[in-house]
């Protein structure tokens, strides 16, 4: 029998351990939320939010060096998928655009490999 395949959360913490491993912060922004109450709550609370800075589509993870002065990002999926919203399409071609490290992680043991693609380690 196959194990289940991991949900986002999951690949995302063991994620922020591992580049913790390899010497990095990894600092999650929350860019999203799931609101409750009625419609008019939910509209004053998305105002609110973007008031905030909250952005759709930011990656999930701020990824920063300890070594050296220098940041990367990494949008987190749940284990096996690799679709992007078209948020997520602008802010990952918008941070290489700027020459800033980007990348996809949907498995829990991706750090080492995205860290050696970035160059870091």
């Amino acid at each position: 029998m196959r194990a289940p395949k991991l949900l986002e959360r999951p690949v995302q913490r063991a994620l922020i351990a591992s580049f913790g491993w390899q010497g990095c912060y990894a600092v999650h922004v929350p860019n999203g939320s799931h609101l409750a109450g009625g419609s008019l709550s939910r509209a004053k609370q998305v105002a609110a939010l973007k008031a905030d800075g909250v952005r759709p589509g930011f990656p999930d993870l701020t990824v920063l060096d300890q070594r050296q002065p220098r940041v990367g990002f990494v949008e987190v999926k749940r284990e096996g998928r690799d679709d992007l919203d078209p948020e997520q399409v602008w802010w990952r071609d918008e941070i290489l655009r700027l020459d800033l490290p980007w990348a996809l992680a949907n498995r829990p043991d991706q750090a080492r490999e995205i860290l050696r693609a970035w160059g870091w380690r």
